[in-house]
């Protein structure tokens, strides 16, 4: 009885499909429809073409802005233990961080700051961020106050709020990874 019961529970562990190895959350090298910018962000920022989407300093984008959009229908990064960002620094960035933040179906914010002053301007670089990592807003708690990473319906792109000076940066994309 005991064999046929570790014989069925292997068969059933055995037929679970694998989490993909990797889900794209946003690629800015392609039109991505919804997307809006706000404080200083909006109206500075441009697709540009194969590229990513640039945040243009020289248009007034600081470090006091972001841009988001919602994911509909939300995804389940659950079994992903890695959020990666692709970007360049663009020459005269002035921001020394940017923040990846992703808000669950509760309004449930949580984020991590990716540190860029020490990339050489004009060259992509994948920041590999580990969710375990990611702070629930105190801003934005939602309704429980809990991460809940089955359900990530926002994304948003921001700057460092605290720094006034040129933000210069292109965005390439967004994923998770295992």
């Amino acid at each position: 009885m005991s064999l046929a019961l570790g014989v069925s529970t292997f068969a059933a562990e055995a037929s679970a499909a694998p989490p993909p190895a990797s889900v794209v959350i946003a690629n800015f090298t392609e039109a991505v429809p919804n997307v809006y910018g706000y404080g200083t962000w909006d109206k500075n920022f441009a697709v540009a073409p194969n590229a990513g989407f640039r945040v243009q300093g020289n248009k007034g984008a600081q470090g006091d802005g972001g841009f988001c959009k919602t994911i509909e229908p939300s995804v389940d990064l659950s079994k992903h233990a890695f959020i990666e960002i692709a970007l360049a620094v663009q020459p005269g960035n002035e921001v020394p961080e940017y923040t990846v933040a992703l808000t669950d179906a509760d309004g449930t914010s949580c984020s991590v700051r990716v540190r860029v002053g020490q990339i050489m301007p004009g060259q992509p670089v994948w920041f590999r961020l580990n969710t375990a990592d990611f702070a629930v807003s105190t801003r934005d708690p939602g309704k429980d106050g809990k991460m809940d990473w089955t359900k990530v319906a926002q994304w948003h792109l921001q700057g460092d709020w605290s720094t006034k000076k040129s933000a210069q940066v292109l965005f390439i994309a967004l994923r998770a990874r295992s």
